[in-house]
């Protein structure tokens, strides 16, 4: 049996779509909303990095597409762009219930980060977490796994790691996790799995 478990945010335990954000920032700038995405997108690496903070992730964001408008506004919009996993909320719980350690390996930002965790209570069930942008490492880097490794209190052959894309779990894999890979349309094939990992010696 598995002794903790090692989650993926972005389409895991909430699902996301960065063109609510563009078309509501596009409304006061010169571009369209598929050119924000375009201009903005690069932007987003170093931001995630943690190489630019969020202020100046605005306001270099903000010159590329002639945005006229107040960065709260921006900011603001960039950061409501998700929907809860119901699914995964309720097999996050069963797992507190039980009392398995939980954590978070994300690669995200100081402007998703202070949002998502106000906003959705399942983030407070996590015993603790690396962000992309506080390490400076982003996934599916090998150097960010040994990170969790040398940080979280958890034995990577005793722990589940949870991500939909297919490259950060085979990274994982090479690090020594449990890997089960994730689409948030598939629930019931994630649970299957789990269900295989845990039956295991």
């Amino acid at each position: 049996m598995p002794d903790a478990y090692l989650f993926d945010i972005g389409n895991v335990i909430i699902t996301f779509d960065f063109s609510i954000s563009a078309r509501k920032i596009a409304s006061r700038s010169r571009v369209t909303s598929d050119e924000v995405l375009a201009l903005v997108s690069p932007l987003t690496i170093d931001l995630e990095l943690g190489k630019i903070q969020p202020e100046e992730f605005i306001t270099a964001a903000s010159e590329r597409i002639g945005y006229e408008g107040d960065p709260v506004f921006f900011r603001e919009s960039f950061a409501d762009i998700f929907e809860l996993n119901l699914p995964m909320v309720a097999f996050i719980e069963s797992l507190k219930a039980a009392e398995k350690p939980l954590y978070l390996l994300s690669n995200t930002n100081g402007i998703h980060v202070p949002f998502f965790e106000a906003t959705y209570p399942v983030f407070g069930h996590f015993d603790g977490r690396i962000y992309s942008h506080e390490v400076g490492l982003m996934k599916p880097d090998p150097a960010i796994y040994e990170v969790v490794k040398s940080t979280l209190p958890l034995d990577p052959a005793r722990t589940i790691y949870i991500d939909d894309m297919p490259a950060n779990c085979e990274a994982g894999a090479a690090a020594g996790f449990l890997s089960v890979p994730y689409h948030a349309g598939r629930h019931d094939e994630f649970l299957a799995a789990i269900n295989s990992v845990t039956r295991d010696p």
